[in-house]
């Protein structure tokens, strides 16, 4: 772990640092007397309250909001404490000490290095004698020189080691290092990025902490449209947002992100005035995503394409970030016509035409509770137990709140249940705790521990199954159930003896003993008729689970319509095997 960093050494850069320097850099600053004065960055106002002390501090007369140096880095950047001390020590050239802990140090020197490598793709852009098909590109995207200027755009020519002969003064290692070479099989290195057009991604800081590429031009077949850094020391795909940096220079404020797919969709964005999106690299939006993101704005608007694949991917959305909707947080979703993303969409539009899209977008628990509806037929007491039953497990992931209580209020009048009833069964902390891929049902386990008990007290009567329902049966089943299963298939001939004395010491044995106590009421003649039953209801019921727990992380209408298939052919006790899970 981290050591912690002296106090002793947070008291000396706040002495030491300069604040006027450190504020006059985010905001425009005018000497008023011995002090500095502004507009301040925390609240939107015409006339000038926010009093920047030498001493240290910050004053805003209007909003109230006060500080130090790095409690406005804090603020102003989004950062952890940690991360702004760093900040202002960077600015001093000193190194922060920490008070014990086994420190793994990341290299300053990479920060060199990418910031190198982005000067040199800016320059190829304007100098390479390949860069002319680069510049035609992004003019033809309707970029203009200044947006490439401010995103930091860059040129990656052809050929194997022009990056790497560029920055050969920083060895191969610490180009490695830094995600920039690649190694093959035979250990020689090369470039990574190799003609394409290079966008630098940076932190909050404004640091270069990776690259992504995007293909152009004819030649491209078989090549991924976007390409980005490997995972490095400073560069974490999964945490990291493109454009984030660039919207808070933009704006001394925000209060919405706008989160879109690519690269290209925010810098279209960004030339048409619309200065506020982030694209995730590559990935699907997550949980660390909305939590990186919140710390910035209290409103996130998820911009997805209006098919399929957009409507699972807001779906991922609302799993991802349902437990991070504290108090005061939204959620919205924005779908966009057919064939069209943001950027063409607002280049054929314009502005406006996005940002009203942007204002009418949908919020979560809208889209939440009609999207869980699909297919379902609400006058049928059948489908309204099935939304609940959607429902309660993701309900349950919210943090206590408005949105939940909102949410428990509107299922309860859909389903026409007890309130009460909704709410003690997502209360507590294990419900709290709950991911779409929920605990399985009560009617899943007492067919679990039915069938257990045959088994333990008869286990030949596996025989009434054919090889292939057993071996569907040893592929669907969970904990103990699989445990005996997985046994009896390599002791087809074992007695309730033999299976005992297998799982003596084991933690199950108690259980399985419990299971062969009582009276055996069960006749002979029909305990294999009644086995093969039994397990055929509990591979319908895993299987529907399992479709359940798939429309949940998917929710798409072809997900749905599985999962509903499967339920009404288990309550109509419909035998089609085709549905068993393999």
């Amino acid at each position: 772990m981290p050591g912690r960093i002296p106090q002793s050494f947070v008291n000396s850069l706040i002495e030491r640092v300069d604040i006027v320097e450190v504020v006059g850099s985010r905001v425009q600053l005018k000497k008023a007397g011995a002090n500095h004065m502004g507009l301040c960055p925390f609240h939107d106002e015409k006339t000038p309250s926010f009093h920047v002390y030498p001493d240290g501090h910050y004053h805003c007369f209007g909003c109230g909001a006060h500080g130090t140096t790095i409690g406005f880095l804090m603020d102003v950047d989004a950062l952890t404490f940690p991360e702004a001390v760093e900040s202002l020590a960077d600015m001093l050239g000193v190194e922060v000490p920490r008070e014990g802990g086994d420190v793994r140090r990341v290299d300053p020197g990479i920060y060199d290095v990418l910031d190198a490598a982005s000067n040199q793709f800016k320059a190829w852009l304007r100098h390479h004698d390949e860069a002319p098909s680069a510049v035609a590109y992004l003019k033809e995207r309707g970029l203009s020189g200044e947006v490439a200027r401010d995103f930091g755009i860059g040129f990656a020519p052809p050929g194997w080691q022009g990056l790497k002969t560029a920055l050969a003064s920083f060895g191969d290692e610490r180009l490695l290092a830094a995600g920039l070479l690649a190694k093959g099989d035979s250990g020689r290195t090369y470039d990574r990025f190799r003609q394409r057009i290079v966008f630098p991604i940076r932190d909050t800081r404004g640091r270069v902490i990776g690259f992504g590429g995007r293909i152009f031009g004819a030649d491209t077949e078989g090549q991924p449209k976007y390409l980005n850094s490997p995972e490095t020391d400073v560069f974490h795909k999964g945490q990291e947002v493109y454009g984030l940096f660039e919207a808070r220079r933009a704006r001394n404020r925000l209060d919405t992100v706008v989160v879109v797919e690519g690269y290209m969709d925010v810098v279209a964005l960004a030339q048409h005035g619309i200065h506020n999106a982030v694209a995730t690299l590559g990935t699907a939006i997550g949980e660390a995503h909305f939590a990186r993101l919140y710390k910035v704005v209290d409103r996130i608007v998820c911009c997805f394409d209006g098919d399929d694949a957009g409507r699972e991917a807001a779906w991922k959305a609302v799993n991802a970030a349902f437990p991070t909707l504290s108090a005061g947080r939204r959620l919205d979703f924005v779908f966009l016509p057919d064939g069209e993303d943001p950027d063409t969409l607002v280049r054929k539009q314009g502005a406006d035409a996005f940002n009203a899209l942007v204002a009418e977008a949908a919020s979560v628990g809208r889209y939440f509770l009609e999207r869980l509806q699909t297919g379902l037929d609400l006058a049928n007491v059948d489908d309204r137990a099935t939304l609940g039953e959607l429902a309660l497990p993701l309900i349950g992931q919210l943090p206590d709140g408005e949105l939940r209580a909102v949410l428990l209020r509107e299922l309860a009048r859909l389903t026409r249940s007890d309130l009460a009833h909704l709410e003690q069964r997502v209360a507590g902390d294990g419900a709290r705790r709950a991911s779409a891929t929920a605990a399985p049902s009560g009617t899943e386990s007492k067919l679990a521990t039915t069938l257990l008990r045959l088994l333990v007290r008869r286990p030949q009567a596996l025989a009434g199954l054919d090889d292939t329902e057993r071996q569907q049966l040893l592929l669907a089943a969970e904990g103990t159930l699989r445990e005996v299963l997985g046994f009896l298939a390599e002791q087809p001939e074992a007695d309730t003896s033999t299976l005992l004395g297998r799982f003596v010491g084991d933690p199950v044995h108690p259980q399985l003993v419990a299971l062969c106590a009582g009276e055996d009421v069960l006749p002979g003649t029909a305990s294999e008729s009644d086995c093969r039953d039994c397990a055929r209801r509990y591979l319908h019921e895993r299987n529907r689970q399992l479709l359940l727990d798939a429309y949940r992380q998917v929710g798409t209408d072809d997900a749905m319509r599985r999962y509903l298939d499967a339920k009404r052919q288990q309550t109509t006790g419909v035998d089609d095997r085709r549905n068993a899970p393999m």
